[in-house]
């Protein structure tokens, strides 16, 4: 007998329990009272008695009870040797149709090996970075030859751990062993990070069948470093690198096309088996998002990794409305020069008081920089420009809280609090929510020093940062479609020393992406990856997804209420929310999909003995056509302890009963 997890067995520890309850809580001593002791001589009071069992019955059933109860959780079990089923295999026909299966004719010549296995009780799968089933198991023929024919190129990472995890699930529910014949290119690169993930479902055999050019030299372009808006054209820098495969040292054209037009080109030399990088200056594009293209000029035997996508906005930069009040210039000056420097000039400033009403239409986000009193009507529209999706960042300082609440917001204010900055009292952040995107990457936030804060009652609200007396000094809000961020100090160098501290131009960085929504997606991701189209904590608003041919590619569930979306092909994809706001993304396949050196025999032999039977591997003790499998004892001992355990109910019953009677 073995165990699968026999550091349970610690649990036998406890059956010196039943003997404390039986044995030494029995000796009690009841003190009476007695007018003198002198003419009692002292002892010492034994009885054998007390150190008698008693209830032998009772005592051995809990004894019994809490022995079994460990050995259980410990999960015995015996090996037994079963018959490895007879019945007809299921032929698993799995076809890898990843992005560098469309290197000259590999997947027609895999497409065209595979008609010959359509025969018997099969299915047709085909698999990149995921594996989908082509068709239902059958032993129809021409509906496996039809499952075949429909397989189609991709731009995914081929994955054979999701291709054997597939295998194992199917074999699972069929109760059945598999066949597996594999049509593929046989690239090292889609082996997983660990062997384990390769394991084969039991007794089943893996065929493979290689296909494709075993030529492996290969130039194509790697990466491409592009903003993604710009503003003024002639500053713009873009990089791109060029990398070679097997390769001798050679000179190639790279050239940049914007919406089908070539701006810029150049040539580089690609040292053998390297990468070389070339720059350009300027990009002078029409205003809008354009479709970007970094190429290699000339090709080579795999032409699809020549080009490399890249999308990019032209803008003026986005308007940003900041409200001061009126006596306050310090505010101004450091966070307009630090969103100048952060941004890198896509947000511009536009300073008011509060005395004013300025218009939001087509604001980034709106900064409230402590205004104190402002007038009803722009309150009013505060409120409905956040609940329409915009954003809001309120400095509270001393002119605001002297109020109620919070402007806006509505969150209770309960005054501030400043400290002596003479005898150094200020307070410092002690806690803050590490995933959040404006803070989680901020470094010496916790050195800040704070003299002045707001005692803000954040309500349902999330507090971001608190001191160590629990004190908020960052809180984040949702009212209707638009952000809210709170921070409980100003930002004129008076309440605080962030605007002079290094932690102040990340955090203006960060929250001005935030709320102006600019992180919610990238501008190129790989095939596979993810396209964020709404942060987790945004109602469900319509998003809607044009796929790389212009189709939607969300049902309108999904564009109410997914989150992220992962695109399955190379190409541009354009995301567009209920705001107005739009965003051109660029899709690329992944450049391990470049190199196309094979898995060596070695490994190979060792995924296919993954399904070998243990008969197979040399088990002397097990019969031919038979395997072992574990024979667990758990559920018998499971039956067994709950008829101690009534047992046991029903003599302590007694025995209670019994005690109460004398």
């Amino acid at each position: 007998m073995s165990f699968l997890a026999p550091w349970f067995l610690a649990g036998v520890a406890l059956l010196g329990l039943p003997i404390w309850l039986h044995l030494l809580q029995q000796h009690k001593n009841t003190p009476l009272q007695f007018p003198s002791l002198m003419f009692f001589e002292k002892r010492t009071m034994t009885s054998t008695r007390q150190r008698r069992l008693r209830y032998i019955a009772l005592f051995v059933l809990r004894l019994l009870l809490l022995l079994l109860l460990a050995i259980a959780f410990a999960q015995p079990y015996f090996d037994q040797n079963v018959s490895i089923s007879s019945g007809k295999r299921l032929k698993l026909i799995a076809i890898d149709n990843s992005f560098s299966m469309r290197r000259g004719s590999s997947l027609e010549d895999a497409k065209r090996a595979a008609q010959g296995e359509a025969g018997g009780r099969a299915q047709v799968l085909s698999f990149g970075s995921v594996v989908r089933e082509m068709g239902p198991i059958t032993d129809d023929v021409s509906a496996l030859r039809a499952s075949i024919a429909a397989v189609t190129a991709g731009d995914e990472k081929s994955s054979f751990a999701e291709l054997a995890r597939t295998a194992r699930s199917i074999a699972e529910a069929n109760r059945t062993p598999v066949e597996i014949h594999l049509y593929t290119d046989l690239q090292k690169s889609s082996l997983p990070g660990r062997f384990a993930d390769l394991q084969l479902p039991a007794d089943a055999t893996l065929t493979v069948h290689e296909v494709g050019t075993k030529e492996l030299p290969n130039f194509f372009v790697e990466t491409v470093r592009a903003p993604g808006r710009i503003f003024d054209a002639k500053t713009v820098r873009m990089q791109a690198t060029v990398a070679s495969l097997h390769t001798e040292a050679a000179t190639k054209k790279v050239s940049v096309w914007v919406d089908g037009r070539m701006v810029h080109t150049k040539d580089v030399t690609i040292p053998p088996a390297g990468r070389a990088t070339v720059e350009f200056i300027g990009l002078e594009t029409p205003y809008g998002w354009r479709r970007g293209e970094v190429r290699i000029e000339g090709g080579d035997s795999f032409p699809n990794d020549d080009v490399s996508r890249f999308a990019v906005e032209r803008s003026d930069p986005r308007r940003v409305v900041f409200v001061r009040n009126a006596r306050d210039v310090r505010s101004e000056l450091y966070y307009a020069a630090a969103l100048d420097s952060a941004a890198a000039g896509s947000f511009k400033a536009e300073v008011t008081t509060n005395e004013s009403n300025p218009s939001l239409q087509a604001a980034a986000f709106v900064v409230l920089a402590d205004p104190g009193a402002m007038s009803a009507g722009f309150t009013s529209g505060l409120q409905e420009y956040v609940k329409g999706g915009g954003s809001l960042l309120i400095a509270v300082g001393p002119n605001t809280a002297v109020a109620n609440q919070v402007p806006v917001s509505g969150l209770t204010l309960g005054g501030s609090r400043l400290s002596d900055r003479t005898k150094e009292l200020f307070q410092t952040i002690a806690q803050r929510e590490q995933s959040h995107p404006v803070i989680e990457k901020a470094v010496g936030l916790e050195t800040v020093k704070f003299y002045q804060l707001a005692q803000i009652d954040p309500g349902k609200a999330k507090v971001l940062a608190k001191t160590a007396s629990g004190q908020p000094v960052l809180i984040e809000q949702q009212m209707g479609e638009g952000r809210i961020l709170i921070l409980a100090s100003g930002l004129d160098n008076l309440g605080n020393n962030w605007p002079i501290h290094p932690a102040f131009l990340p955090f203006v960085e960060r929250t001005a992406q935030y709320l102006s929504r600019q992180e919610e997606s990238a501008q190129a991701v790989v095939v596979g990856e993810t396209i964020e189209l709404r942060a987790a904590t945004d109602r469900a608003v319509m998003v809607e997804v044009l796929d790389a041919n212009g189709n939607r590619a969300l049902s309108l569930d999904q564009a109410a209420k997914a989150t992220s979306y992962q695109p399955p092909t190379e190409g541009f994809y354009e995301v567009r929310r209920n705001s107005g706001r739009q965003t051109l993304v660029a899709v690329n396949a992944d450049r391990r999909e470049s190199d196309f050196v094979r898995l060596d025999g070695e490994t190979l032999a060792l995924w296919k003995a993954t399904g070998t039977p243990e008969a197979v591997a040399g088990d002397a003790a097990v019969p031919a056509g038979q395997k072992r499998e574990p024979w667990p004892l758990w559920p018998y001992l499971l039956f067994l302890l709950a008829a101690i355990t009534i047992a046991e109910s029903i003599y302590a019953t007694r025995y209670l009963t019994r005690e109460e009677a004398a």
